[in-house]
This record gives C-alpha cells, sequence and structure tokens, in this order.
C-alpha cells in the first residue's frame, strides 16, 4: 500500500510539472492616438512563408477588425507582427556595448520538467506612415514544455494589443496575466 501510494505521487508530481498556471508577460505602449479614419494594411511579407506566421497575421488582422479598423491596401497604418520562439535558457540582450538591456532572462527549469522550456514571443506595431511615427507597441511572451506555438498564439495576440487605444502612456506598461493550460 505505501510503495503504490509512493508511486501514485511521484505520478502526480510529473504530471503537475507539466499542466498548469500559464503566465503571459505582456508590455504594450500607446505612444500616440490613430486617426480616423482606422485603416490599417499589414506590412509586406519578408520572410519565407510560415504557417504559424501567415495565422497570427490574420488574427492580429481580425483582432483589429474587432476592434473598430479597417483593413485597406492604401491604409495610413501600417501594422507589423514578429513572431519568434527560442529555447527558453538562452538570454537574449540587445543595444549597444554601453547600453545594452535583457530582453529577455534565461529562464530555469521547473524541478521534475520533463522538458526543455521554449518560450513563444509576440510583438504588433502600429505605425503612422502619413505622420511618420509608432503609434502602438504590443509584445506577450509565454513559457511553454509541451504547449505549441500555434496553440499559444490566440493568447499571445489577444494579450499583444490589449492595450491598444487606451490612454497614451510616456513609458511602456508591463502585466502578467494568468490562465490554464499546456505549458
Amino acid at each position: 500500500m505505501t510503495r503504490s501510494l509512493s508511486w501514485i505521487l511521484i505520478g502526480a508530481l510529473a504530471v503537475s510539472a507539466c499542466a498548469g498556471p500559464i503566465e503571459t508577460r505582456v508590455q504594450t505602449h500607446q505612444v500616440i492616438a490613430a486617426a480616423a479614419p482606422k485603416q490599417f494594411t499589414l506590412s509586406p511579407k519578408d520572410a519565407p512563408e510560415n504557417r504559424d506566421l501567415a495565422m497570427t497575421r490574420d488574427l492580429v488582422a481580425k483582432s483589429l477588425i474587432a476592434k473598430g479598423y479597417q483593413s485597406a491596401p492604401d491604409a495610413s497604418i501600417l501594422v507589423h507582427v514578429a513572431l519568434s520562439g527560442r529555447a527558453a535558457d538562452i538570454a537574449v540582450d540587445g543595444g549597444e556595448k554601453d547600453s545594452s538591456h535583457t530582453i529577455a532572462s534565461a529562464k530555469q527549469q521547473k524541478r521534475f520538467q520533463s522538458c526543455k522550456d521554449q518560450e513563444h514571443r509576440l510583438t504588433v506595431s502600429l505605425f503612422d506612415q502619413a505622420r511618420g511615427t509608432k503609434l502602438y507597441t504590443g509584445n506577450a511572451a509565454e513559457y511553454h514544455c509541451k504547449g505549441t506555438i500555434a496553440q499559444s498564439v490566440p493568447f499571445l495576440v489577444d494579450s499583444a494589443l490589449s492595450g491598444l487605444d487606451r490612454e497614451l502612456t510616456e513609458a511602456p506598461s508591463k502585466t502578467i496575466r494568468t490562465r490554464q493550460g499546456v505549458e
């Protein structure tokens, strides 16, 4: 009886390391308000066709339309969508030698975790081409052990666009959203 209880506890710990709350790290920045009419076009594809990126671009467009924007080929708002996946145990730094900063810290693997984490990251930027300025930037990132980037995309899109058309801010706003799912 004691042996079987031990195995049940070990099995429960192993399963719990792969499922649980997923934290979506979100940073949004509404720089200036979009001029009316709110018409957008997606930036030209400058990379080889990727199924996940194509799905993400479609979801971003649908989300913008749901927020009252209109898609038009000659629109003044240019939308750039960047999607990436990387091994989460690798840190990403940016900037110059003297002014470098951490974009993404390396993540330690959880105890009893059976696979390595991947970070799924989405950045959506809106630019006003007529004024030559950035309107908005939103990015969202999640760590996953077993979840795919395709499974993360709907949540990343919702999070990255969560600050759009909100109050103008001088600095980016950071939040953490939590949901249940497959890590």
